[in-house]
């Protein structure tokens, strides 16, 4: 059975791959189990990002770390679920 215990996580970091890929074939999403912290590498700037990840159903923020306004071609890198 622990192998199902990550499904619901792997099947959502797949899903915002996905949803950000769209727009960045490139991009990369990785999700810390233990925190929900979601880490982002993408030329998309900051709020596109967000405004991605809310449009596939998920709640993402900046982290406190990361000012908004990044500009194309800079890593988000610090969003927050």
């Amino acid at each position: 059975m622990s192998d199902h215990t990550h499904a619901p996580s792997a099947q959502r970091q797949q899903a915002m791959t996905e949803a950000l890929r769209a727009w960045d074939p490139e991009a990369e999403v990785s999700l810390e189990a233990g925190t929900g912290r979601l880490m982002v590498m993408t030329t998309l700037p900051t709020e596109r990002v967000i405004a991605i990840l809310k449009e596939a159903g998920e709640h993402a923020e900046a982290g406190e770390s990361e000012p908004h306004g990044r500009k194309a071609g800079q890593c988000c890198g610090g969003c927050s679920h």
